[in-house]
Parts: structure tokens; sequence; C-alpha cells
């Protein structure tokens, strides 16, 4: 039988904007604004993973904190299984977060050395109304940090133990533990295994497919790293200078970028057999974030950039079987 809420939208991102005020240089001349966040769109059924790509600065990170409501949006909307987080009292806010939890990027500097693993990974149930979990039967705050330790490959031995004592890799996993606990609809992982080696990438990566498979967890993984996505990924957006560019499914966006940032992504990613390819390289420099382009914001850097381009804003728009691109010439 057909569980009635795979189809769950447990994500949705709609017209989301942020916008960050800088301190005056002078007394005359207005503040400038940092504009991070132009208008995104998404959303992510239950038990899907989303993969959010692109450079430095174009906005992941501060979409990943929007999505976790640890910053609230100058204009749009957050919406975690139809509760719009902006519009949450604070009491209803924090008895909402068993349902979202995040990963950060840094296993080392995201841990809090003075405090033992149960005291880590205790704390996000600590922190929640009394009886608050994810929709399952009350139990204990001990018994969640067992099962939780246990769900990531840990040991009962380990819960007394210190960060110090651990590898990185054992510290992510004492991190995914952490955001685990209170068995969230929705985890945020951002550049999850970027601080990793590459042999303890891929055991953190497996660890959270195995998670997804066993509790039904949809993830938002942050990264700059394809190989990461594609691996984990069952959709993909890609990002530029705080606008979505392209979104597709994995299959077709690994097979068949449409957008030329896109393309320009995957040809600056090294390969064995590339042989004599052609490939799209990129001019310019990334545009300012302190202005808002009247056009593309990606025309002044694009080989395929016409007139038009400059003056008119390309919509995010279906391409071919679900497959979007924000490009006049896609």
């Amino acid at each position: 039988m057909n569980d009635p809420k795979s189809n769950e939208t447990v994500l949705l991102v709609e017209g989301l904007h942020r916008h960050f005020t800088l301190p005056r240089e002078s007394l005359f001349h207005p503040p400038e604004k940092i504009y991070a966040l132009n208008g995104v769109d998404l959303s992510i059924q239950r038990g899907r993973s989303l993969g959010v790509v692109g450079e430095s600065g174009c906005g992941k990170s501060t979409l990943a904190r929007l999505c976790m409501a640890l910053d609230m949006p100058t204009a749009g909307r957050v919406e975690i299984l139809g509760q719009d987080l902006a519009r949450l009292p604070a009491r209803e806010l924090r008895r909402a977060r068993a349902q979202f939890q995040m990963v950060f990027q840094d296993p080392y500097g995201s841990l809090d050395p003075r405090h033992t693993v149960r005291r880590i990974v205790g704390e996000t149930m600590a922190a929640l109304p009394r009886g608050d979990g994810s929709g399952e039967e009350n139990f204990s705050r001990e018994e969640a940090v067992d099962r939780a330790i246990d769900a990531v490959g840990l040991r009962a031995g380990d819960l007394d133990k210190y960060p110090h004592e651990f590898s990185g890799g054992q510290r992510q996993r004492i991190a995914i533990a952490r955001a685990l606990v209170t068995r969230p609809s929705l985890i945020v992982a951002d550049e999850p295994v970027s601080a990793l080696d590459v042999s303890v990438q891929a055991q953190v990566l497996n660890l959270m497919q195995a998670l997804q498979r066993d509790f039904g967890v949809t993830y938002m993984l942050i990264s700059h790293d394809l190989g990461v996505v594609d691996y984990v990924c069952d959709e993909v957006a890609v990002m530029y200078l705080g606008r979505v560019v392209e979104r597709a499914s994995r299959r077709q966006l690994f097979a068949k970028p449409l957008h030329p940032y896109t393309q320009a992504l995957f040809d600056a990613v090294p390969r064995i057999d590339a042989g004599r390819r052609r490939r799209t390289t990129l001019q310019g420099h990334v545009g300012s974030q302190t202005r808002q382009a009247t056009g593309c914001a990606f025309a002044d850097r694009c080989p395929k950039a016409q007139t038009r381009c400059a003056a008119e804003m390309p919509e995010l728009r279906k391409i071919d079987n679900g497959h979007l691109a924000s490009c006049h010439f896609a």
C-alpha cells in the first residue's frame, strides 16, 4: 500500500528574498545593500533529496539559514509541513523545530569541546518543549539519544567521550545524530563532507542515504561538489547570484545541462576522459551583489549573451519534461 504522505511537500520556498543593509560609508551616502537572495522558489517532497549547487557567494548558505529559521526573509516565505516559519510565534517556532534540523559544514567547530557526546546530542531534545518529538510516542531524552547514536553507527560507550577523542568522520556522525534525535522530517546539510578526507566522505554519504531509507528523512544538501550531489540527490537546483538558474532531476541535469552557467560548472570539473572536448569558458567577473540586475545576472560572463539578455530578466521556465532553466536561449 502506498504511503499517503509519500507525496507530501515537506519544504516549500516561494519568492524568497534576503537583503542585508551595510553600514554607511559616510553621513552623506545612503547605506548600500547586499542582495543575497532574489526570488528563490523551491520545493522538496517527503523522502526526497534536493542538492543546491553554485560557486561561493551565490546564496546557498543564506538559503539554508532561512530554511532553518536562523534568519528571517526580507520577502517571500518558507513553509515546512504547511507552516510559514516567519509567521509563527516564538514558542510555536520552538515547537516546530522538532521537524527540521541542520548539519553544519565544520565537524570540528560545530561541536562544543567542553561537552560530552551525550550532552551534545541531547541538547536538541532539551531545547524543545517537553513531550514534543516528531509525532511518534513520547520517549525519554536518554532513549532518544541512545537511538540516534545507534542509528549513526556509534557505540553506547562513546556517549561519555568528548569531541576531541573522535576523528573528523566520527564527529560528523555525532553532528548527524544531534540532527536526527528528534526524528525530523527535514535535514538541511550545509557542505557536510567538504572538511573530510575523501575516504571518510563516502562513509558519511552512505550513512545519510541509509538514514533516508530507514527514517524517510528529506534532505536539502548544500554543496559545491557535483560528485557529492550526483551520489546523494534526486533533484538539483543551480544557483547564481541569489537566483535559481536551473532545476531538474539529477539524471536530466547531469545528462544535459541547459543553462550556460551550469555547463561551465560541469566543464570546470577535471575528467580523465576529457580529451579534446569543447569547454564552456567564462569571461569577466562575478557581478556585484550590491545592485539588482535589470536583465540576466549572468549576461556579462555568458558566451551566448545577446542584447536581450542585458535588458530582460529571463524567467525560470520549463524546457523539457520538468527541466527548468532561466535562460532566453536554453
